[in-house]
């Protein structure tokens, strides 16, 4: 039985540089944001964030349009957590202008009493010690997964290490793996982190050249979906996130195949939300558009 998604993390107000100067302020961001927007086409999501008073009302409904549960959001006097981005011509590099926290900067996540018994749970991008405190509320998780970033991995290794341990499975892109494990070659260092955190798998991203997934299978590459033109990679390891988890508790199995099809899935949501600006490209996408882009992704990688 299909089973709903447990989310923590950032809600955001975005303001984003294109390389051709053009600005879009205010724009809605953040991984919790940009992971409703994903995994909503497999399942409904419980959320729990923050986001002050000047959030704009359309965008928690849109929100409640992508059947999320708002139950465990809070909304707080001061202002909601802002990113601002400037895109290189490539629309690879971006360089983070400013980061101002608001709100989310004392973020404590209590959990609603009827999330307590969620079994799909995903830890978005956040300080370690908050992400243990969700798990600590949850009664009895049959699937938790983590991500995280440079700076965590860097200056609070022990709690990080101790979340990790706590979870079955992991997130991560490239930068943060070889950081995490301390080994340069992406093979090694998926298989190292598996293996040192006994993880059930992890998927190890790598933007436009696509992804690894480890775990019991072994190491499995998959390329990115094929695009003709990028206008906004902001969000896309979210979106990831989001539509593989999304996979996962629709499915409610965890076994090889239904990894393999999560990741198909996933490349099929995140390459969608990065043909829009902020979550326009998803918004734009219909369920039976991100079927058949997943469908035309395992006969391309044959993944399936």
């Amino acid at each position: 039985m299909p089973q709903p998604v447990l989310t923590v993390g950032s809600i955001a107000l975005d303001t984003i540089r294109m390389p051709d100067g053009k600005i879009y302020k205010d724009v809605p961001g953040g991984s919790c944001t940009y992971f409703i927007h994903s995994a909503h086409f497999f399942v409904p999501v419980r959320v729990v964030g923050v986001v002050g008073e000047d959030f704009p009302k359309k965008y928690l409904d849109g929100f409640k349009k992508c059947r999320a549960d708002l139950a465990g959001l809070r909304i707080l006097p001061g202002q909601t957590f802002q990113w601002h981005g400037s895109y290189q011509s490539d629309m690879n590099s971006r360089v983070t202008d400013a980061l101002l926290f608001g709100v989310f900067e004392t973020f404590n996540p209590v959990l609603p009493e009827k999330y307590l018994d969620s079994k799909y749970i995903f830890l978005a991008c956040a300080q370690p010690e908050l992400q243990s405190r969700v798990l600590d509320q949850v009664r009895d998780p049959a699937l938790a997964v983590c991500d995280t970033i440079e700076i965590y991995i860097r200056e609070q290794r022990r709690a990080l290490d101790k979340l990790i341990r706590r979870c079955q499975g992991m997130i991560v892109n490239d930068a943060e793996a070889r950081l995490l494990s301390g080994d340069a070659n992406l093979v090694k260092a998926a298989a190292g982190i598996v293996k040192k955190y006994k993880l059930s798998f992890l998927v190890l991203k790598k933007g436009e050249h696509g992804g690894l997934l480890a775990g019991k299978d072994g190491i499995i590459p998959f390329p990115a979906y094929p695009l003709v033109r990028v206008a906004d990679p902001t969000g896309a390891g979210d979106c990831f996130a989001g539509g593989f988890m999304g996979s996962l508790a629709r499915s409610n199995k965890t076994d090889g195949k239904t990894l393999r099809l999560a990741c198909a899935n996933a490349t099929a949501v995140a390459s969608a939300a990065c043909e829009g600006v902020a979550l326009y490209g998803l918004l734009r996408a219909t369920p039976a558009a991100i079927r058949k882009r997943a469908d035309d992704f395992l006969k391309m990688t044959r993944l399936g």
